[in-house]
């Protein structure tokens, strides 16, 4: 038929459209892929936080007041609002001073090495340290939250160690921030760990030295400061 149109000139534009917005998307698919892979390469850096000796002092007396308050709680005799007074005081300010700076620096996540979590289930430790101002650790807890205290490993190091083992793709990117009452244990720590290990006096708790140091060891395992 005379009046027909030729369809080839119709086809061809729309499809070279339809593979344009093919390669577009398998460009953007592959710069998707390549940011994930980046993401995956590089975790968000990981701080192994104790409590007692870096944000605690007077560590065994607070933790005891803090497992008969929870102990009361959990019969029904009180609410976590009616020992307002222990949460107040449980942890230093200047130590959480300190501790709040690193991670708006760094975004940090944390998994919890005190033995405080032997007597807490997560949600007790996820109140106390919301109404004790440390909102900002138990929003960032790693979904592993804390060290492996099972089948017979006592030793921090060794509870550390172990959790690694299990989450291999945290690579380098972790500290350990600890306090010198652990005594023996801070005496054969592992040197691979030392590297990584900053310890604070049981007495003072995380100062600006302390803090420092942690700095020092976060800044050195980012990609762009590595020769």
């Amino acid at each position: 038929m005379t009046g027909a149109k030729p369809v080839r000139p119709i086809l061809r534009p729309l499809r070279s459209r339809i593979e344009g917005r093919c390669i577009g998307a398998r460009r953007s698919g592959s710069m998707l892929e390549a940011h994930e892979s980046e993401c995956m390469k590089t975790p968000a850096p990981l701080l192994f936080l104790e409590l007692e000796g870096v944000l605690v002092l007077v560590g065994s007396k607070k933790r005891e007041l803090v497992a008969d308050a929870v102990s009361n709680i959990a019969r029904g005799d009180s609410n976590w609002r009616d020992h307002q007074g222990t949460w107040e005081d449980l942890f230093a300010a200047e130590p959480v001073r300190q501790l709040k700076a690193l991670h708006d620096q760094f975004q940090l996540r944390y998994c919890l090495t005190t033995n405080w979590t032997g007597l807490l289930d997560k949600a007790a430790t996820l109140n106390v340290l919301r109404l004790s101002g440390l909102g900002f650790v138990a929003s960032n807890l790693h979904a592993r939250w804390e060290v492996d205290r099972g089948l017979g490993v006592v030793r921090r190091s060794d509870q550390i160690e172990a959790w690694l083992r299990h989450h291999s793709d945290q690579h380098d990117q972790w500290v350990v921030l600890d306090s010198e009452v652990r005594g023996p244990d801070v005496l054969n720590w592992p040197e691979h760990l030392a590297a990584h290990t900053v310890f604070c006096c049981s007495d003072v708790g995380l100062t600006g030295f302390e803090a420092g140091a942690t700095r020092e060891r976060f800044l050195q395992l980012q990609p762009s400061q590595k020769n």
